[in-house]
């Protein structure tokens, strides 16, 4: 037993070591043509995605000792390469929005103050969420994202107008998801913008590559 001033950090690091990489992964692999978390995991280039995610981006915006993080982050990797789980990544994305504003999105503004710039995975994993709400096809099936309605219909007006950056802007400025203007964020418009183009032209893996 642990004995500590406070289960906060610990609460925290269970949201972002365990929760965060789901809600990105999710929308990546599934786009990537795959339908598990372990999928994700043992895939040669969505797992280096994962493990970009979990221990370049958000570990290090984490405060407890580095040694607990690391043994933490090696637990959840088994964790999701467990054989006997069938964890299906469409069940996760059910209301990625808001899942990424409580998961994500306090990494993406940590690890912006720490490093000076802004993690490429993350941002990848909005776009991801981003092009998943497009809806459309995968393969032979329909694409049915499922989230708040006021969610889904501007998604669709976004995309609608078939231009990445209103698409970018529109999400990152919808104060009622985020409760503020995430277009503030220096940046993070314009690699936004980048991430969403590049999955348009060359499909999610493709982009995967590009950052991994």
């Amino acid at each position: 037993m642990l004995f500590v001033p406070s289960e906060a950090p610990y609460h925290e690091r269970k949201v972002t070591l365990l929760n965060g990489p789901h809600t990105v992964l999710s929308p990546v692999g599934y786009l990537s043509g795959l339908n598990t978390v372990k999928e994700c995991c043992e895939d040669p280039v969505i797992g280096k995605f994962v493990h970009k995610v979990m221990y370049e981006e958000l570990l290090p915006t984490l405060n407890l000792p580095e040694n607990e993080l690391l043994q933490f982050a090696g637990d959840v990797m088994d964790r999701f390469r467990n054989p006997f789980v069938k964890h299906f990544v469409t069940s996760i994305m059910l209301n990625s929005f808001p899942k990424f504003r409580t998961r994500d999105l306090p990494g993406i503004k940590t690890y912006l103050e720490r490093k000076g710039e802004l993690p490429a995975g993350l941002v990848l994993g909005l776009a991801a969420i981003c092009t998943y709400y497009k809806g459309g096809k995968r393969g032979d099936d329909d694409i049915v994202p499922n989230d708040d309605p006021k969610i889904m219909d501007l998604l669709k007006d976004l995309w609608a107008t078939g231009d990445v950056r209103q698409v970018a802007e529109g999400v990152l400025g919808a104060e009622f998801i985020w409760d503020e203007n995430l277009n503030e964020i220096p940046g993070l418009t314009r690699l936004l913008s980048k991430a969403l183009a590049l999955i348009q032209m060359e499909g999610m893996r493709k982009a995967v590559e590009c950052i991994v």
